[in-house]
């Protein structure tokens, strides 16, 4: 086959490949958990006949997707459905090509060197093959028709002109705007909410040993959705509520679609949602529970309601890469502060029964507590900080990596960066009496007093000022040092993160909770190189 053949097929496949979508993303919004609320939209002049076909159909949250025309335009309808399309495509192979060029005069040289000058006038195709072809030529010569079979074929000349490409018929699932009426400026589009394009935050964070933090915010935009070119993307700081996050729109043409009704049945605040029910004869559903390109260019940010959102303009991205931005630096005020969290125990009548993995599991939790170095900056910019990664140097050289969380405008927060190893600490706890026969309103329990203590010393060459905190099960009594004691709802302890991992795989009796609670001391106390205190506290708990 003459080499000059192949680049009318070269030419086309890059044609193809640079084709614009029929409605590129003008806007997106993207949330830190994956969702994305796309504006995809294009001129009512570049739609074929009052219709504009989408190939790559979106997959929405349920009641998330909202077609729409402007300028005068009407919105008809917005269908979604499985069409036969007819679609050039590209010949790749002697066979294809010559399924191309039927009809065509063409030169055929055989494995023996025989030159055989015809009409192409076919190549059969085997039942459903679209592309490929059958394993006969069939050639119309001056002599009669002719079918040569294609293992036989060692070259093939097509005269006058040559077609790269053929039609293939197609399955597709397609989504058809159709739209009516408009002026020069009319605009059709879709708008919808999709999981698959995420920002993912980042601060570096740069100490001065004096009180100020140099900071850089970054986002690393994560694209598994759809193509970007030259778009408006919207970075959200903030939780945005998708009440059915978790189910997909009808529109996609997607499974879900059962799983939709098949959810709703399972789930009783969902069994009448999508039923034909009037809104009067149904409880109302209530859910709790990111040649040479511009750079993008970060107008600042702006609070919108509940969020905060960072506009950064022409960006392009494709589906499937990953880019990195910078989106603002500032300076924040911050104070090096010194944290002691003294774990707690189950009472020593539980201990008692202890197993090996157990006890090594509150050995461990019970080690010698460390006091953390945190950097307490004061959030004094114009923007909420948002819960990411921070790096922290200082000098330039890197000192830790901590995790900084969401923090409001002008509110502190604690950034815990290293463990202060020149600060000794020493806990006990120690049981200084016992009451038996204690009366209560279901019967007769046992009072037991503790006592515990907590000894620093700081070993820093510079003074320290540090907060402890020491969390007990039982009844606060006393606190000396000038601490303070405050008597805790169970609950809170319920849920809070700081619980320990022994909590849930103890079995506590049925009446702990009613005769015990969860409580708390406090001291911040200021320590000069090589001081020391004792941090002294009591409480007591029922036990039968």
């Amino acid at each position: 086959m003459k080499p000059v053949a192949l680049l009318p097929v070269l030419l086309a496949a890059n044609l193809l490949a640079q084709a614009p979508p029929p409605l590129p993303v003008r806007e997106v919004t993207v949330f830190k958990d994956g969702h994305a609320y796309l504006i995809r939209e294009t001129s009512l002049a570049a739609a074929d006949g009052g219709r504009v076909v989408l190939d790559e159909l979106p997959v929405p949250v349920l009641g998330t997707f909202w077609p729409y025309a402007t300028g005068g335009a009407k919105l008809i309808a917005a269908r979604a459905g499985t069409d036969t399309v007819t679609e050039a495509k590209t010949a790749i192979d002697l066979r294809q090509i010559a399924r191309a060029n039927v009809g065509k005069d063409v030169v055929v040289v055989d494995q023996s060197q025989v030159r055989i000058e015809g009409k192409l006038l076919a190549v059969p195709a085997r039942p459903g093959d679209d592309a490929g072809g059958g394993d006969l030529l069939l050639i119309a010569t001056a002599a009669g028709t002719r079918a040569l079979p294609f293992a036989l074929v060692r070259d093939l000349e097509v005269k006058g002109e040559f077609a790269a490409t053929l039609p293939v018929e197609q399955q597709r699932q397609r989504l058809v705007l159709s739209v009516e009426g408009g002026g020069p400026d009319a605009k059709v589009g879709v708008m919808y909410v999709q999981h698959g394009l995420r920002w993912i935050p980042a601060y570096r964070i740069d100490i001065d040993g004096k009180g100020k933090a140099s900071v850089q915010m970054e986002a690393t935009l994560v694209n598994d959705l759809v193509d970007l070119e030259q778009a408006t993307v919207n970075l959200v700081i903030g939780v945005p509520k998708f009440a059915f996050a978790e189910l997909r729109d009808p529109i996609s043409l997607q499974q879900e679609v059962a799983e939709v009704a098949a959810r709703a049945y399972a789930n009783p605040q969902l069994a009448n949602f999508l039923s034909n029910s009037l809104m009067t004869q149904a409880g109302a559903y209530r859910a709790d529970g990111p040649a040479q390109e511009p750079a993008p260019a970060v107008e600042g940010g702006a609070a919108n309601e509940d969020l905060f959102v960072f506009t950064l303009r022409q960006v392009t991205l494709k589906k499937g890469e990953r880019m990195v931005l910078p989106i603002r630096t500032f300076d924040l005020s911050y104070r090096d502060v010194y944290t002691l969290t003294v774990p707690f125990a189950p009472p020593m009548e539980l201990r008692q029964n202890l197993q090996g993995s157990q006890v090594i599991e509150l050995a461990r939790e019970l080690a010698a507590p460390k006091a953390m170095h945190v950097l307490r900056l004061k959030n004094a910019s114009t923007a909420p900080l948002t819960t990411a990664p921070a790096l922290v140097l200082a000098d330039g050289r890197v000192l830790a990596q901590g995790r900084l969380r969401y923090t409001p405008i002008g509110v502190e927060t604690d950034l815990e960066i290293n463990a202060a190893i020149d600060i000794c600490v020493t806990s006990q706890e120690t049981e200084t009496g016992r009451q038996d026969h204690v009366t209560r309103a279901d019967g007769t329990y046992g009072r037991i007093e503790l006592a515990g203590s907590i000894e620093l010393r700081n070993e820093k060459p510079g003074a320290v000022e540090i907060e402890v905190r020491r969390r007990i099960l039982g009844l606060v009594d006393d606190v000396a040092q000038e601490g303070e004691k405050t008597q805790l709802d169970l609950v809170q302890l319920w849920s809070d993160t700081d619980r320990p991992t022994w909590w849930a795989s103890w079995g506590w009796p049925h009446w702990w909770f009613r005769w015990n609670g969860f409580g708390e001391f406090r001291w911040t106390v200021t320590l000069a190189p090589g001081a020391s205190t004792k941090l002294e506290s009591s409480w007591h708990y029922f036990w039968r």
